[in-house]
């Protein structure tokens, strides 16, 4: 429940910093600052996502999940830019920058809830959470790509031609960097090394901030999400080979999660304070909003015809089609950029409209897919994915009540044990 409040309640806070006379202080927020923080926080759940992926999952499932991954994108992408050609009144180079941000799916939504699935049990026979983990983070990968061409071309001063053909290229420099330094990772730090998950942590979080300040430094931005995932995605393939790594003992997820928490209202109160009630059009909002359902709804009848065409049951059908609802973080790291590219670059008055219509896009999708996403995964996963029977989540306090005193052999305290050890621990104080 804290989940469904937590998005809308951040953004609401911001944009109360941001509007109320004699509180607006958010307007002294730096736009550098603004930006560095969606960028982290951005940073932070690709490589969250790309750590959670299964590499197995994924191999035995390779056309169920490029079904699920590129059609229901697609048909989001390019319904959206549509809606807002016509509806918006939208150029379309500006029409195809909204629809590439509105067809993000939220890895901040939808990784806590499928991590819990799994450790349920719930799905797993299928791998239905892991194909959804990888079609989030994926999802996003394209939607940044799309978004960081789109840009390029939007304000680009050089050759459209070279604009172009950058995409692809940034596409490929961004595999190889990840893959490299992924590899890196299994030797370095030493398996063996008892404070190993601290330098993983450490090269995870700073090699995705390499690349991704990095390649915005250079104008390749497309290049920076994708080595954000790949970077994780590939360590993990060698990580998770060992004993002392896996889905109930992950301390570099858990730190990740545990950085993520403290970003995360810096992220969201941020969107929240880029909207001001001046520039907000009824027209615009209600517009906006029927831009947002169109695309929605044409992702979730794609979803639907892909998952049925890749082989999965009726009801896990269902689950994966509502699964892509959610909207919240790619959504409040982008959606402010092409307004603050106008205003930097002083493009006039017409030029930043569009920048605001893809802000309030931006705002309106998350306030209100956000929860309704979360809710939906929530009461439908137990209603229509399988529990493996194998697999036991065994509550805390049970542990706690199983445990009783060991001794040695010469009647001495020595630690605790399950009840199956009684016997032979009595036989052995006897003795």
């Amino acid at each position: 429940m804290l989940l469904l409040l937590c998005f809308p309640g951040m953004m609401v806070f911001g944009f109360v910093l941001r509007n109320v006379p004699h509180i607006n202080v958010a307007k002294d927020i730096p736009e550098e600052w603004a930006g560095n923080i969606r960028n982290m926080a951005l940073i932070l759940i690709l490589l969250r996502a790309g750590l959670e992926v299964d590499a197995n999952v994924l191999k035995n499932n390779k056309a169920t999940c490029s079904k699920l991954i590129f059609i229901p994108f697609a048909a989001e992408f390019c319904f959206a830019a549509i809606s807002a050609h016509y509806l918006l009144d939208m150029p379309w180079i500006w029409s195809f920058l909204m629809g590439s941000m509105l067809s993000a799916v939220s890895p901040a939504v939808v990784l806590p809830v499928m991590l819990k699935l799994q450790k349920k049990g719930i799905g797993v026979t299928n791998g239905v959470p892991t194909m959804v983990i990888a079609v989030a983070g994926i999802d996003d990968v394209l939607a940044l790509t799309g978004f960081e061409v789109l840009l390029g071309i939007t304000f680009s001063t050089g050759s459209l031609g070279w604009t172009i053909a950058q995409g692809p290229l940034e596409m490929v420099v961004g595999i190889i960097y990840g893959i490299f330094l992924g590899i890196i990772t299994w030797y370095i730090p030493n398996p063996g090394q008892k404070s190993k998950s601290i330098f993983r942590f450490l090269i995870l979080v700073f090699g995705g901030m390499f690349v991704l300040f990095g390649s915005q430094a250079v104008n390749w931005g497309a290049a920076g999400a994708l080595g954000c995932i790949c970077l994780p995605f590939v360590a993990a393939v060698r990580w998770k080979q060992h004993d002392d790594f896996d889905e109930d003992n992950d301390p570099v997820g858990e730190a990740l999660a545990f950085v993520w928490r403290i970003i995360e209202p810096f992220l969201f109160g941020l969107i929240g304070s880029e909207i001001r009630i001046d520039y907000l059009q009824p027209g615009t909002v209600g517009l906006g909003l029927a831009t947002m359902f169109i695309g929605i709804a044409m992702r979730m009848l794609s979803c639907l015809l892909a998952a049925f065409s890749a082989g999965l049951t009726l009801k896990e059908q269902i689950f994966v089609t509502f699964a892509g609802l959610p909207k919240a973080t790619v959504q409040a790291a982008i959606g402010p950029v092409a307004l603050s590219l106008a205003r930097k670059l002083k493009l006039g008055p017409e030029i930043e409209e569009y920048g605001i219509m893809i802000l309030t896009a931006a705002v309106l999708s998350i306030l209100i897919t956000a929860p309704l996403g979360a809710t939906a995964i929530a009461l439908l996963a137990p209603r229509l994915l399988e529990r493996d029977g194998s697999v036991r989540e065994k509550p805390k306090r049970e542990i706690a009540e199983t445990m009783i005193p060991m001794y040695d052999n010469n009647s001495t305290y020595h630690s605790y044990g399950t009840k199956d050890d009684a016997p032979l621990l009595r036989e052995s104080r006897v003795n």
